[in-house]
């Protein structure tokens, strides 16, 4: 009961109009719902994603691709360092500085990373032009393959870029001028974007 109490009133602090800089605010509310711990596991992942829904509530993100996740665990000593200090001594001001300097390492981070996929399927439009033929080359089929790291038959099918039979050819087309490459797991055949799956795999 003391537990649905507490979020409550963190609820009524998130929506209170009180005049905080929201990204300050962001870190008192994080500290908040770590230090009410309502659930037995997954409380970092929720206070997470948390912040997520409160920048986009404050029209500080228009999609939710700011996790501080990496920046956390690369200094998870710290973290835990901080918060204990608010809990022992009240000593918000530390912790607010590493919030925030959280929040622009991962800008920075994930700005460089989207404009390294935007550039990445720029080159594969160009090398789809130029290398498919012309009746398989299409800008939808090489936004589809920037969806995720893998396509399948069914992608292009959904998307009504083609029938299962053609859809297949799309697919081996790509592969042969090295844009995908086939793996077959369980009773169908994925296509991994290679270069797109490396760009997300680097940290």
């Amino acid at each position: 009961q003391r537990i649905w109490e507490l979020l409550h009133e963190l609820e009524k602090f998130i929506h209170s109009e009180d005049g905080i800089d929201p990204l300050i605010k962001l870190a008192l509310i994080h500290y908040q719902f770590e230090a009410i711990h309502p659930f037995g596991d997954g409380n970092g992942r929720t206070g997470r994603i948390i912040n997520l829904l409160y920048l986009s509530l404050n029209d500080l993100l228009d999609y939710p691709v700011l996790y501080l996740s990496k920046y956390i665990i690369d200094n998870r000593a710290e973290y835990y360092r901080l918060l204990r200090g608010i809990t022992k001594e009240q000593n918000w001001e530390p912790w607010i500085l590493y919030m925030l300097e959280g929040i622009e390492q991962t800008a920075s981070h994930t700005r460089n990373k989207i404009l390294a996929i935007k550039a990445l399927m720029d080159t594969t439009t160009e090398m789809a032009r130029n290398r498919l033929p012309g009746n398989v080359f299409s800008k939808e089929l090489v936004e589809l393959l920037f969806e995720r790291p893998y396509t399948k038959i069914q992608h292009l099918i959904d998307r009504g870029i083609a029938r299962r039979e053609t859809a297949s050819k799309y697919l081996k087309a790509l592969e042969a001028i090295h844009i995908l490459k086939s793996q077959r797991v369980g009773k169908e055949t994925l296509f991994l974007n290679t270069r797109l799956y490396e760009l997300l795999s680097h940290s």
